[in-house]
Formats: structure tokens, sequence, C-alpha cells
């Protein structure tokens, strides 16, 4: 059962996880797209190094404090230098996690910059890991690249925190206004007032803050909801709390309701919750616990195939819709009666009524912009095709439904058995390893199947430069976004190069385009030249035309710049591993 997050949750969880590891060393972070989960791990002494676990696929969402390791294989690594952690806290109303880390010393209580902010990002359905560089505010890595909302997360984008606009988010209501503000709403409308109106109030725990007030409107009822809300707000009485709901336990700083269990801490509870939903092995067990958790491949060979499931039912709807329409029949007779009576067809009309071959009158749509006997070879045309389709769909779909049902087995087979190679074989094969993961490793080493260099312009961009023909494409056409810079030294062989850039409504910064432009004259025959004209457009504009070679595109809306390579200027823009 996953686990639901609110305000009062979350900042209970920022000061249970600062009380535990505030001022520690951070050695790195370890993220795994497949199943979604990232590990903060911190340096120890003695034993095996301990990591804050974050689950966040949409079946767990438990914040794990005494796991050592993790469970999956990680498919990227961002190593710190001399990193410690000097805050944890949660944003006033806001289901978001932040992590302070700093370099220099463990003191936590001198005041220094952060190096990196790690935000873990709880709202429902979005949980998702973003590193952040602590003085540009641009994304390092993030453990679920994605756009949503007008925020796109991904590395090299600008990171926008997340704010609320419910009322008493930062302060607390009077009596008064609690009453000014909730008695005039019906009793059966306040829960979702308060859910969408009133800050530190949830799914969770606004029935229990409501109590009686959402059936009564006596002001006693209105009172005591006031006193239970002012509960939830007040840190001071949190605790740690096990909530049974259907399916499983919540954990929660606040008994709601005679039901719930007392435990150790909100860290603690999360583990047992996590146990009982069988996505972190029991205590005192090893491998055969955590065989339960499902393993990086497992959870990536799971995703291809129902990926391909999907494709291959959307592909079964398109035949299905190729089979619908008219008779091939009734269209090839409409044909021939447009040539039989054309001189009775209006010019540039969009439909004819004409008398059939039985005397009866028959409605034609027609084409106003073509002549009756370009309207009449239409029909013809769509009959014939009606007619191939009639002969060949009926196989494909046949086809198409029996590849479907085979990979639906061996997505049950996966479930009982776990990944093999074969199953890997009825999936299509595995996908290329940077396919796994997003864009690559970040701080901990490029992985060597990445298809482009990185570099980072002097305004905080990221560029990147492909490697060979095969790589420009895999470059342009699978690690940008529409919306990213495409630029290419004009007339001469040379590198696809990336500029990464998120704003629809403007153009990069100069300096930042000039610095990719520079890269890419590098990065050509052009490289030796005193001055290098360089064509950019955004990647949306750029298209590979049919069976052509590797590298070889063709540009819209292309605009010029003109550089002077530099390699000493180049060398200064490598991307920090």
């Amino acid at each position: 059962m996953p686990i639901r997050h609110d305000p009062p949750l979350v900042s209970a969880l920022a000061g249970e996880l600062g009380t535990r590891w505030l001022g520690s060393r951070v050695d790195g972070l370890r993220l795994c797209s497949g199943p979604r989960q990232a590990w903060l791990d911190f340096a120890e002494p003695e034993g095996e190094p301990p990591s804050a676990a974050f689950l966040l696929h949409p079946d767990a969402g438990h914040i794990i404090g005494t796991g050592a390791g993790a469970l999956v294989t990680a498919d990227r690594q961002i190593p710190f230098r001399r990193l410690f952690l000097t805050a944890v806290h949660a944003p006033p109303d806001e289901r978001l996690l932040v992590f302070e880390l700093a370099g220099g010393r463990r003191d936590v209580h001198v005041n220094r910059p952060p190096v990196f902010r790690l935000f873990v990002e709880l709202q429902t359905n979005q949980w998702n890991t973003v590193l952040v560089d602590g003085s540009s505010g641009r994304i390092e890595a993030v453990l679920w690249p994605r756009a949503t909302g007008g925020r796109v997360l991904r590395p090299g984008s600008a990171y926008v925190v997340p704010e609320g606009a419910r009322r008493w988010a930062r302060r607390l209501p009077e009596p008064l206004e609690w009453e000014e503000l909730v008695g005039p709403v019906p009793p059966k409308l306040r829960r979702d007032f308060l859910v969408r109106n009133v800050a530190w109030t949830s799914s969770l725990n606004v029935d229990w803050v409501l109590g009686d007030a959402a059936r009564s409107a006596t002001r006693q009822a209105l009172e005591e909801a006031c006193e239970r809300y002012l509960a939830v707000r007040d840190s001071r009485r949190w605790a740690a709390w096990l909530i049974d709901r259907r399916g499983g336990a919540q954990p929660y700083p606040v008994a709601l309701g005679a039901g719930a269990r007392p435990s150790d801490g909100l860290l603690s509870a999360m583990e047992s919750s996590a146990r009982q939903a069988r996505v972190w092995p029991a205590s005192g067990t090893d491998a055969a616990s955590a065989s339960r958790v499902p393993s990086f491949d497992a959870a990536l060979l799971a995703q291809t195939l129902e990926h391909r499931v999907r494709n291959l039912r959307r592909r079964l709807q398109a035949l299905e819709r190729q089979l619908e329409g008219q008779d091939p029949d009734r269209l090839r007779d409409l044909g021939h009666l447009l040539l039989t009576r054309r001189s009775d067809v209006p010019r540039g009309a969009d439909r004819a009524v004409l008398e059939g071959f039985d005397g009866s009158p028959v409605e034609i749509e027609l084409d106003p912009r073509l002549g009756v006997i370009e309207n009449a070879e239409r029909y013809f045309d769509r009959a014939r095709r009606r007619e191939r389709a009639r002969r060949k769909v009926p196989a494909r779909m046949r086809n198409t439904a029996a590849r479907a049902a085979e990979l639906q087995g061996a997505l049950r087979q996966l479930a009982q058995e776990g990944p093999s190679d074969r199953l890997w074989k009825v999936a299509g094969g595995r996908p290329p390893a940077d396919a796994a993961g997003g864009s690559g490793t970040s701080r901990g080493g490029v992985s060597a199947s990445l298809p482009y260099r990185r570099y980072r312009s002097s305004g905080g961009l990221e560029i990147r430069v492909g490697r060979s023909a095969q790589g420009n494409d895999r470059l342009t056409f699978r690690h940008a976004a529409p919306d990213d810079i495409w630029l290419h030294a004009r007339q001469t062989a040379g590198a696809h190069v990336i500029l990464r850039w998120d704003r629809r409504d403007q153009n990069p910064p100069a300096p930042d385009l000039a610095e990719a432009a520079m890269l890419a004259a590098l990065h050509s025959e052009a490289r030796h030249s005193g001055l290098v004209a360089v064509d950019w457009t955004r990647r949306k504009h750029v298209r590979k035309p049919r069976k052509a070679s590797p590298g070889t595109v063709v540009t819209d809306r292309v605009r010029t710049v003109f550089v002077e390579p530099d390699p000493d200027a180049a060398s200064r823009l490598v991307f920090p591993e």
C-alpha cells in the first residue's frame, strides 16, 4: 500500500531526519530510475555505512532511515567530496523535504552556503528526488525526469520550488478567525473547503479535524474542530503513530482516532509499513526478504513489456478503425455516379444531391477545391484502400493480438520467476544502457554508452556534443527536448550540439549560445579556421529524411552566429564530473 504524505507528516519527518543525521558527512547520492528509489549515503567510521532510502515508486512512497545500502542496483551515482548535512527542513504547508549539503567543517552551527540542495518531492503521484546546485539553482540530477505544471525537472534546468497559497500557512488562526472562515460553510461542504483553502489540512486529517462539525452547524462543534486543527499544527505535540487504513498502516505524527498505535518514531513506523507492504525486507533477514523487492532489471523489463503491450493495443485500435467506414462497392458507385451526372454538379460545391441509378436522390460529399473527375477519383481510391484493408488487416490484427498475448504471458511469468534472458528476448531485447535511467551519471562518471560529451556554459546551462555520426542521431532525436537549441557548423562535417533550454517563449542568453556555437565549431572540420559560421535552431525544427545516412538531417527556421574556435575556452567548459 502506498504511503500518503501531507504537510504535518513531511514536517515531522524533516525534524526526525535532522535529529538523526544533522552534521553527518554525506558520501553521495544514488538513483535508480526503474523502481524510482534513491539513497542518500552517510559516512560511518565502522561497519556498513547507513543510507536514507527514498522509495518513491507509486506503489511505495516510504522514507526509510535505518537501511544499510540499497535493495536494487543504482543506475546513477553522484559522489560527494567532504560534504556535510547542515539542514533538513520542509517549507510551510508543502509536501517537500529539503536537505542542505555544505562543505567545510562538520559544525552545523556555522552558517555556510549549501553546495547542493536535495529536494524530495512528496506530492501525490509525483514523488521525485531532485539534486540542485546550491549557487546556480540548476538541476544536477533527477530521479524521474519530466515536465509538468510548467515545471521542467531535468538536468540543466532551473529548479522551481513548489509553493502553496492556502490560508494560515505560516501562522496559527485565532478562534474568531476560524469561526468567521469555516462557520458560514454548510457542514457537508466543510471537508472539501478545508482541504482546498486551509493550510496543513489534507485528506488524511480533515475528517478527524472536523469531527462533528462535518455534520453539525453548532458553535461547540466548530470550536472543537478548531482545537483539533491547532493540535495538528502544534509540532510540540507531534509523536509517531501508525494509523490503520484499508490495505495497510499509515505513519502519522498525530493520533487520528482511537485506533492509532504508538511507534518509536516516524522512520520506524515507515519501516514497519514498508515491511507490511513488502517493499522492504523484514528485520533480521537478508536476500530471501529482499528478493520480494523488484530488482532494477525486473522493473526495467516490466516497464519495457508494459510499454510494448500498450503500443500493440493502440495498433489494434488503429487497425480496427481501418475496417470501419463505407463499403467499397458503395464508394465505387458514388464515383461512377459523379462521372455519369457530372454536368449536374455545381462548381465549387462541398456537396451535391444527384439522382441515383435507381431514381432516388443521393447526397455526395465533395472537396470544393477539386473538379468533378478528381472527386470521383478520390472515391475510387478510397474504395481500393478499403478493399485492400479488408484483405490484409484481419491477419495483421490476429498477429498483433497474438503478440500482445505473448507479452502479457511474459509479464505474468516475470512476476512469478523474475527476469531472464529468454524474457528479455520475448520483450524484443534489452534497451541501450542510457535508456534505463535518464541522461546518465552526473559527477559520478559519465557512462560510456552516452552518445555525447557534456559541457557546462558559463551561465550554468548544459551543452551536449555528439561523439559520432550515429551519436549525433541519438543525441538529436533521443537525448534532446523539442525546445532545446540545436547547433551545427555550417556546410562542413561536424558534431551535433544541443544546448539544454526549457523556455519556449525566449531564446537562450547570447553568451551561452556563443559558447555552444564555439563547441560546435571546435568539433567540426572547420576547427582550424579563424571564423566559423554555426547554424542554430530549435530541436523541433530538425528532422531526418528517410534512409538518410547517420548524422544527416534537414533543418528549418535556422539562424547563424559566427564564432572563433578556442580550445582553451572549451577546456574551461568541461562538465565537472
